[in-house]
């Protein structure tokens, strides 16, 4: 191969958006896709309730108050997903991640980007010290974005969910802030460009 074949990299650009309650129909969307229905344990809420957590989540992260946060997932101008941090403990330094993306955009490195970028933006919080996240035992997806990201098996919750009305193990992960912080500078945490 010839050095002029080489072509550089393009990579959507991926940018985290507050959530607000215009994205309500596409959260649902997102969530009644087949990915999302086969392998998440997502219960049957009504629609205000989605919009009641569009709502009351935050978006800022200086908000000494807030414990539950929520941004859109963007990429090439549309909204391809969802990312969001809940039971945030500031005394404790811990926090519960969570993320799902579109049909169309799975498959491509969006997931690893968006979720990457929400790390970034949680471990501004000078206490925080552990993030954690769960996944069914048959999402290797989600398993390999935790461990592209510098996530560790912490455990095997037994029987712990139900997807589809079938009851799965579910998979806990785990994150400290000195993995963060060694991992992070492996990644490209900024936009590609054009």
């Amino acid at each position: 191969m010839q050095t002029s074949d080489v072509r550089p990299e393009i990579r959507p650009d991926v940018r985290l958006v507050p959530a607000r309650a215009e994205h309500l129909d596409v959260w649902l969307e997102i969530r009644a896709g087949a990915t999302s229905r086969r392998l998440l344990p997502l219960e049957e809420v009504p629609r205000e309730s989605l919009l009641r957590r569009l709502s009351e989540s935050s978006s800022d992260i200086l908000d000494l108050q807030a414990t539950s946060f929520r941004w859109m997932v963007e990429s090439e101008g549309r909204i391809i997903g969802t990312v969001s941090a809940r039971e945030l403990s500031r005394f404790h330094g811990r926090v519960e991640v969570g993320y799902m993306l579109a049909e169309g955009s799975l498959g491509r490195g969006l997931g690893t980007r968006a979720v990457a970028l929400l790390l970034e933006r949680l471990y501004t919080i000078p206490s925080l010290h552990h993030i954690w996240l769960t996944t069914t035992v048959a999402n290797l997806a989600s398993q390999g974005v935790a461990r592209k990201l510098g996530f560790r098996l912490e455990g095997v919750l037994r029987g712990h969910c139900i997807v589809q009305g079938e009851r799965m193990d579910q998979q806990v992960w785990g994150l400290l802030r000195p993995e963060w912080e060694a991992r992070r500078g492996e990644l490209s945490l900024e936009p590609p460009r054009r």
